[in-house]
């Protein structure tokens, strides 16, 4: 390790003497020497001010840099995010063709057209809608309302089934909301 002090020691001193050799820093030199002893502390003082500016300029504007540039990755991010969130719900289940922020009872005579379920009569109530079936076959009017649930988030908030005189045939009645 001392070999390597020694070498790096001796090329500084050969930089020195070659920069000694170059005009302009022989006269820089002589003008320096020229001056008065508060003058030269003063010019030492400015002359480290001034390379130390340069060492932190050198290290911290890179990070500056580098700053502006995550921030900008950043904004793109959250717009790309934002976007997302705002059309999450075009992605979440359902069938795509039919809008499940569309008003619950729009929704429920679409569906029952879809499923082939005949509604005996409908009665919106505030938020919900009261429904009859009659004669409807039980497994049918399971699974729509099951898909009303699943793909439209319309839930069922109340239902009394009675047996029909057919079997496997119900009257239904059912209040449901969104």
């Amino acid at each position: 390790m001392n070999k390597n002090v020694i070498k790096l020691q001796e090329k500084w001193q050969a930089l020195i003497l070659d920069a000694n050799k170059i005009p302009a820093v022989t006269a820089s030199k002589q003008w320096f020497e020229r001056q008065s002893e508060r003058d030269q502390k003063i010019l030492k003082a400015l002359a480290g001010f001034v390379g130390l500016c340069v060492i932190i300029l050198m290290f911290i504007q890179p990070f500056y840099s580098k700053q502006a540039l995550y921030e900008a990755k950043l904004d793109k991010s959250i717009a790309v995010y934002e976007q997302l969130a705002k059309n999450a719900h075009k992605f979440q289940g359902g069938s795509g063709s039919s809008d499940s922020s569309a008003p619950i009872l729009a929704l429920i005579t679409k569906q029952a057209k879809i499923a082939q379920i005949n509604l005996k009569r409908f009665e919106p109530d505030d938020q919900n809608l009261r429904i009859w079936l009659d004669d409807v076959a039980f497994d049918n009017a399971a699974r729509w309302l099951e898909t009303l649930t699943r793909d439209y988030g319309i839930n069922v908030k109340q239902i009394s089934v009675e047996r029909s005189d057919k079997n496997g045939r119900v009257d239904l009645r059912a209040t449901l909301y969104k």
